[in-house]
């Protein structure tokens, strides 16, 4: 598949190191044509390669959705379980492939960690957890097909609790130029979130605990409306996110959420 086409990436850069969620990076490579859209969901700490999910995780991961001016579409998912189809007619336009990942508590002690909560780790452990977690993650792609330059479908919510809107197509910004998205949570704007951003093989093929996972080739903070000028500075595949940690309301069952939106496009020379 063209991995230039979509990739959708939801990845905790900024707290990796003490957090199980997102130990794993996710994003979808897709292509279409003919009137089938194929994609294919990666989970893995290096993308752009897809490889199995394991057993235990696939409940994780709802299946990938086609965001299309008619409405949303399921795809199905068939054969490899990362891979997803559906025939569907595609004409000249701008669309948005989603990714969700569905909330899943993670506790963590000296035992390492495990997919529950407080009381569930001292129930398979036998000892209480230093930190837990609810990992709530978004990934979406902006997608244009047959060169659109659009906004039909792209600068609109797609209802994510937390998520980045491109306010133009990315089509029509060039490299170094401005590329301004807004950031909403629950429908509102997040105000002074940072995000972070890469293109394709700015790490290279860099394992988890490389260092170099730390550096961004993008780095702002949202305005007061939730906006944020995103400079490209070169054309290829990008991915930018956010992330907030909230407390959680009830400590008896985790300390914080842990939510992630990412957001991928191309830029064109």
């Amino acid at each position: 598949m063209k991995r230039s086409i979509i990739i959708l990436s939801a990845v905790l850069s900024i707290v990796a190191a003490c957090s199980g969620a997102f130990a794993h990076e996710m994003w979808a490579n897709a292509e279409y044509s003919e009137g089938l859209l194929k994609a294919d969901l990666g989970y893995g700490h290096v993308f752009p390669v897809p490889e199995e999910i394991p057993a235990d995780r696939t409940h994780l991961f709802e299946a990938l959705k086609l965001v299309a001016p008619d409405g949303t579409k399921e795809m199905t998912q068939t054969g490899k379980n990362y891979h997803y189809e559906l025939k569907v007619d595609m004409p000249k336009g701008d669309y948005i492939i989603r990714a969700d990942y569905v909330p899943t508590f993670w506790a963590e002690g000296k035992d390492g960690w495990k997919q529950t909560d407080r009381a569930g780790y001292k129930k398979l452990t036998g000892s209480d957890p230093t930190h837990v977690e609810e990992a709530i993650m978004y990934a979406k792609y902006i997608f244009n097909v047959d060169g659109a330059d659009s906004t039909n479908v792209i600068t609109k919510p797609v209802g994510q609790k937390l998520e980045i809107i491109p306010q133009v197509n990315p089509a029509t910004v060039k490299p170094e130029g401005r590329f301004p998205v807004q950031v909403l949570l629950d429908g509102k704007p997040a105000a002074s979130v940072e995000v972070k951003g890469v293109y394709d093989g700015f790490n290279g093929r860099a394992e988890e605990e490389d260092p170099a996972n730390g550096y961004k080739a993008f780095y702002g903070k949202t305005d007061s409306n939730g906006v944020v000028n995103i400079i490209p500075v070169k054309a290829g595949y990008w991915n930018v996110y956010v992330q907030i940690e909230p407390e959680y309301p009830d400590k008896s069952v985790a300390d914080v959420y842990v939510l992630v939106a990412r957001m991928s496009f191309n830029i064109n020379n």
